[in-house]
């Protein structure tokens, strides 16, 4: 430790020894040719005609020529939607030049189905460009245009089904794999088990939407139950109220255990209601003696031996639905 005296001498400026420049002499590397991505040129799509598309697709050409779309249209089909006023394999899929050269390639082309590339509204939108005449503005808003594509109900490329170039042999069968709650009911139902009865799951429900909840084809629950069962619309001189608020109250109507479609079998259905009246009213269950095993109320179980007009009554003297 030097002293805080001692202090180190600068040297003169002259007497800094200057040091040689240094020349750096850099490689002239070689010019290397930098890749250009080629700017993409857009083929022109054309159409080709159904005839090229047989050549591959031979089944599938005759099982269209089946269908309704293949015999009916050529008569109706919009000018502008088809080739000479007939639906070809292009009017669905697009023009097929580009598919047609390399046969491998199904991007250049509109497909349908789960392993389809395009998306639920693409596909669509082929099926709406011509069906759009009533009530697309239901299925765009509906519960089944929200999540479904026309091909999970539909098979336009051959008959399975009688009417409607549906996926099943049935409306029946394609409605129950998705609504499994009404598959285990339905074949107990009148409505629709039995062959004399003529009813499917659109003679209540419209599947390409509705305003009313359920996909009604009527207003309300109500009116789809007149439609067949037109003597419980009334008027009557004496509403039972329940009944002309909804049907679905007391009945179900895909399918039930219970005499006449009942959720729960007589008295029980009817003291859901009539249990808890007040004493004084004449409906009030307290007037009769139901609760006494020994009761010929309670014997006979059925409040409707005394009271059968249980939808209503006409008669002047049936304010207790008795006649």
């Amino acid at each position: 430790v030097r002293p805080a005296e001692e202090t180190v001498p600068i040297p003169p400026a002259e007497a800094t020894i200057p040091l040689p420049p240094i020349e750096v002499t850099l490689p002239v590397l070689p010019k290397e040719k930098v890749f250009m991505e080629p700017t993409p040129v857009e083929r022109k799509r054309e159409k080709v005609g159904s005839e090229s598309c047989r050549t591959c697709h031979e089944e599938q050409f005759k099982k269209w020529n089946d269908t309704i779309h293949a015999k009916w249209h050529p008569s109706f089909i919009e000018p502008d939607k088809a080739k000479e006023s007939k639906i070809e394999c292009e009017t669905c899929h697009g023009s097929g030049n580009l598919h047609l050269e390399d046969n491998r390639n199904y991007l250049v082309i509109t497909t349908f189905g789960p392993l389809s590339k395009d998306t639920r509204e693409e596909q669509n939108a082929v099926c709406t460009g011509c069906h759009n005449k009533s009530g697309l503005h239901y299925w765009n808003g509906g519960a089944h245009g929200r999540t479904l594509k026309c091909v999970d109900c539909h098979q336009v490329m051959q008959n399975n089904s009688k009417r409607y170039l549906l996926k099943g042999k049935s409306e029946m069968e394609i409605c129950l794999k998705c609504h499994i709650k009404e598959k285990g009911k339905i074949f107990r139902s009148p409505h629709l088990s039995h062959d004399e009865a003529k009813m499917t799951c659109s003679t209540c429900h419209s599947p390409h939407g509705s305003d009313t909840p359920g996909l009604l084809t009527a207003a309300s629950v109500n009116e789809n139950c007149y439609k067949c069962h037109t003597e419980k619309r009334g008027p009557y001189l004496f509403d039972h109220l329940p009944v002309q608020e909804n049907c679905l109250l007391c009945h179900d109507p895909h399918a039930s255990v219970n005499n006449a479609l009942l959720k729960v079998r007589q008295p029980f259905l009817c003291l859901e209601c009539h249990t808890n009246l007040p004493k004084n009213l004449p409906s009030s269950i307290d007037r009769h003696d139901v609760f006494n095993p020994h009761s010929g109320f309670t014997y006979y179980k059925g409040c409707t031996n005394c009271h059968p007009m249980i939808h209503g009554s006409r008669h002047p003297s049936g304010a207790r639905l008795q006649r």
